[in-house]
């Protein structure tokens, strides 16, 4: 048995008093151990006697259903994991406690495990300074995550229980919110046909963005950015294809409506060159952050997006381009669908973390080819971990003129080559189905085939 059991460090003996006072209350009041077992786990007791005790009521009361002082008594002598357990009994029961004391003691019990695991994180923190071999971002990123991980598990003891009555007066203060437009409903994307059936994009939402390749992804979520943009709301890119002037450019050919194609040679002729001057006038001030780095693992991306927040002092938008650019984690590196499907989980929780909603870009496998009706489905993502059962949304883009040479023909003769259907597959919190853009080439972006995109309602001036 290990001597931690039998002799408490000096830096353990703060602890007793809370520790101990709380075990002395669970046996003089047995009927309150289901209501501390709900706010406490073996975890967060410091001293390993105090530890060793509270598991043992715990495993009494699950047996049981009640707890006595008799059996602890018996169980610490069988056991053998403490010396003098006829001392410890009576340390516990000698005193009188108060009912009173018992939410109180509780909250110094898990006032001190939180200080326990600032500390902890803290030498975590200090033994990275003697890794060489990382780089700066990687030791942000690790002293983030360390720091996050001590600061959230204490976010995790808090439970979430509400009984009928609670519950329906919560969820009819929300509805009143929403009625009189003082709740956030979601971001909304800017194309109203596309807002008129998702709601907008919730916070805390995970809502992925997925095509084939060249059916305009990137264009779409770039897009939408410049929409939120407009309206002041704050955007962090993380782009791990483009370069951060590649996704300037963009906003600036969308803005300016200046042919792309003249605009990357410098063939703009004085007429262009006021419109971009103008689009430059419109766009500098607006709160966006990018990230071009390639290569960005999770941990890194929230890390870079944690910063991002603080740097602009809130945040309504993250886009992260795109899921296959992201580094796989190492230990499920031999299994790549197993390895997104946890970027993707882990994606979800940061979108929660943040409170944002994140866009997060894919590619889609190519089994649609193999299929008549080329438009994408749920299963299509199947080979991209598990994203259809883990987003909160997920929206395919299909230009069917870009699915073959035949389909095209047929779309120029139609003049519908530029149709591109905004579907809806999931949506947790709004209505599936689909609504239709048209993308305009020159200028690399969306427009509501009905003019009704918030962006062409902005006035320019």
């Amino acid at each position: 048995m290990s001597s931690d059991l039998q002799s408490v460090s000096q830096q353990d003996k703060r602890y007793n008093k809370n520790e101990y006072q709380l075990l002395g209350i669970l046996l003089q009041y047995p009927n309150k151990i289901d209501e501390v077992a709900d706010l406490l786990e073996v975890k967060h007791f410091l001293d390993p006697q105090a530890q060793l005790i509270f598991d043992l009521l715990l495993k009494q009361y699950q047996q049981d259903n009640q707890i006595s002082r008799t059996k602890l008594l018996l169980d610490l002598q069988n056991q053998a994991a403490v010396s003098s357990p006829e001392e410890i009994i009576e340390r516990l029961t000698s005193g009188f406690n108060t009912i009173d004391e018992l939410k109180p003691t509780v909250d110094l019990i898990k006032k001190d495990y939180q200080r326990s695991l600032l500390k902890r994180a803290s030498q975590k923190i200090e033994s990275l300074t003697t890794a060489e071999d990382l780089s700066i971002d990687d030791y942000q990123a690790r002293a983030q995550e360390i720091i996050f991980q001590a600061t959230n598990e204490n976010n995790d003891m808090e439970k979430h229980i509400y009984n009928m009555e609670e519950a329906l007066m919560q969820s009819f203060s929300n509805y009143m919110d929403r009625k009189h437009k003082q709740a956030d409903v979601g971001l909304r994307s800017g194309f109203i046909s596309l807002d008129n059936l998702i709601g907008g994009f919730k916070r805390g939402h995970l809502n992925v963005i997925a095509a084939s390749t060249s059916m305009g992804k990137t264009a779409f979520a770039i897009n939408i950015a410049k929409n939120v943009l407009k309206r002041k709301a704050k955007v962090a890119v993380i782009s791990l294809e483009m370069d951060a002037t590649e996704v300037i450019d963009r906003m600036v050919v969308q803005e300016s409506q200046v042919n792309a194609w003249k605009y990357t040679q410098g063939e703009t002729n004085e007429e262009e060159d006021q419109r971009i001057s103008k689009a430059l006038d419109n766009l500098h001030e607006l709160p966006l952050m990018i990230s071009d780095e390639r290569g960005l693992n999770t941990a890194q991306i929230r890390a870079r997006l944690r910063k991002f927040k603080a740097q602009m002092d809130g945040l309504d938008l993250a886009i992260v381009d795109y899921l296959q650019m992201i580094q796989l984690p190492e230990e499920h590196a031999q299994n790549t669908s197993r390895a997104v499907g946890q970027i993707v989980l882990q994606l979800r929780n940061l979108a929660s973390e943040l409170d944002v909603p994140v866009i997060l870009i894919s590619q889609i496998s190519r089994s649609f080819t193999s299929r008549t009706d080329k438009r994408p489905v749920l299963s299509d993502l199947r080979d991209s971990g598990n994203i259809e059962e883990v987003a909160d949304g997920v929206i395919f883009l299909y230009r069917h003129a870009h699915t073959s040479a035949k389909a095209r023909e047929e779309a120029e003769a139609e003049g519908t080559e530029n149709d591109t259907d905004v579907i809806i597959a999931k949506q947790r919190t709004g209505q599936t189905g689909s609504v239709k853009l048209f993308f305009e080439d020159s200028f690399i972006r969306f427009v509501d085939p009905e003019n009704l995109s918030l962006e062409g309602m902005i006035p320019h001036g």
